[in-house]
């Protein structure tokens, strides 16, 4: 019973989102590109990150005619705000070796604009953002449900990367690719959250408020090359300089470093404030490198695969439920249940189990036997009935299948009124501990009956195996002096890594 709820939980929510988060998805996928084209403009500087603040600011103040800002963004790309010699405003990218320039900023192409924009917002400005959160905070319930889905059917946490027994191409690769993909999944589905929660203003302020005080005035300015402070601070730590805007002794550099703020006497080089970078505000900072990719080729391709995997689960997913549905779907039977000798209950997790139910069913037919066919579930008292056959599965850590969810309590409360034989097939997989561990479960049921008498013994069958059913075709036939005819389809099981 827990497993349908993981799984129906799994497909609701997958059924909610889905048209949202195959946009995110698409757009997803695209803007991992971003990332790795601007990481791939040659704006990095060899060794750059070993020089000190101290002589990037003393040879952009030789350069240029005034200095505004400057920035290194998570590409290391090293930007400056400036005056030229020639008195032009401009903002590029620099050496910040030399202070040259060495091109301008990368504009966004106008597909990643049009991708951030559909990504964000949907193009419904705040009820676009509302949306695309909620749908973040969903995906992220689809995929814890996912991983419990695979704790269930692989056997727990330790089984988790175990082998994986292959019914068809869209379950497997589902479970497949999801267990490599699911972590970065969650990843991107938090930080999504957490982004959309910053944009409202709903995380705690992280903005730095700084104290201000007086400062006594001086009689020699210092150049910036002689600051101990910025001598003492690698480029690699910063992410932001703000350079007086005047000449008064208390407008201050403003210098934002990973993991604090500090503001610089531009006299002295003193530290006038030191405030340290809250933990909202670094979380916020990873949240976005870990949701957009930003300086990082390898992280971005990760990113890119994990979109192509959610497109993959919402195809793989929807075609498993179809094909789940088909195959479980109301039989129709030729006989009514109280006018059959025999009467065949499935117990099935993925619909395979009901494959071989009605090879057997269709035989017996053929052979003019009035045969009633129906899930474990269903089981009711049969006034005519001769033959009770059991066709059960075995779900993951010997979990009970989806359609015999509630057949224990429906065996202990119906009473058949005459001796009826029976026969329990348990389908499983020797990769789990808990092999056909419910056939074995039902087998018992029967077995404490006193009307229930065993017709043949518990016979398991090993991922579907075409031979063993075979094998207890050919047993049924000589306990029973039939000649089933049964057209057998090879399975498509397999075992892979």
């Amino acid at each position: 019973m827990t497993i349908s709820i993981w799984r129906y939980s799994h497909l609701v929510l997958a059924v909610m989102s889905s048209l949202f988060i195959l946009i995110a998805s698409v757009t997803g996928a695209i803007l991992a590109f971003e990332p790795i084209t601007n990481q791939l403009q040659p704006y990095a500087v060899s060794g750059a990150n070993d020089i000190s603040l101290a002589e990037t600011l003393s040879v952009l103040q030789q350069e240029y005619d005034e200095v505004f800002t400057l920035e290194i963004d998570n590409n290391d790309f090293v930007s400056a705000s400036v005056i030229t010699k020639e008195g032009d405003n401009e903002t590029f990218y620099i050496n910040p070796i030399t202070g040259e320039k060495l091109g301008d900023i990368i504009k966004k192409a106008p597909i990643y604009e049009f991708a951030t924009n559909l990504h964000r917002s949907l193009f419904l400005k705040t009820t676009g953002r509302v949306l695309i959160g909620v749908v973040s905070f969903l995906l992220f319930l689809i995929s814890v449900t996912g991983i419990q889905l695979i704790l269930k059917r692989q056997g727990g946490i330790k089984r988790f990367f175990s082998k994986v027994v292959r019914e068809n191409f869209d379950q497997y690769y589902h479970v497949v690719i999801g267990r490599y993909t699911l972590i970065p999944i969650v990843i991107i589905t938090l930080t999504g959250v957490f982004l959309s929660l910053e944009k409202f203003d709903l995380l705690p302020n992280s903005k730095i408020s700084h104290n201000y005080p007086e400062q006594d005035d001086v009689e020699h300015k210092l150049d910036i090359i002689e600051f101990q402070t910025f001598k003492d601070i690698k480029l690699e730590d910063v992410n932001y300089v703000e350079f007086p805007f005047s000449d008064d002794i208390e407008d201050y550099f403003t210098v934002k470093l990973s993991d604090k703020e500090i503001l610089v006497n531009q006299y002295t080089g003193a530290i006038v404030s030191n405030q340290t970078t809250s933990l909202v505000a670094l979380a916020s900072n990873w949240s976005l490198i870990l949701h957009t990719g930003q300086g990082t080729i390898i992280w971005s391709v990760v990113l890119f695969l994990a979109s192509l995997a959610v497109l993959f689960f919402m195809y793989s997913g929807f075609a498993m439920t179809l094909k789940r549905r088909k195959e479980t779907a109301k039989i129709k039977n030729k006989f009514k249940k109280d006018e059959a000798d025999y009467i065949i209950l499935v117990g099935s997790e993925t619909g395979n189990t009901f494959n071989s139910a009605k090879l057997f069913y269709n035989a017996l037919i053929a052979e003019g036997h009035s045969v009633f066919i129906t899930a474990l579930n269903a089981y009711s008292e049969y006034k005519k009935v001769k033959h009770v056959i059991v066709f059960a599965s075995t779900y993951g850590e010997g979990e009970v299948p989806t359609s015999a969810s509630n057949f224990e309590k429906l065996f202990q409360k119906v009473q058949q009124k005459q001796t009826i034989k029976y026969a329990v097939v348990g389908f499983g997989s020797l990769m789990y501990p808990d092999y056909c561990k419910y056939a074995i479960e039902v087998d018992e049921m029967f077995q404490k009956q006193d009307n229930f008498e065993e017709h043949l013994p518990l016979f398991k069958i090993n991922n579907q195996s075409f031979e063993a059913f075979k094998t207890w075709i050919k047993q049924w036939n000589e306990h029973t002096n039939h000649d089933l005819k049964i057209k057998f389809q090879k399975p498509q099981v397999n075992l892979k890594n």
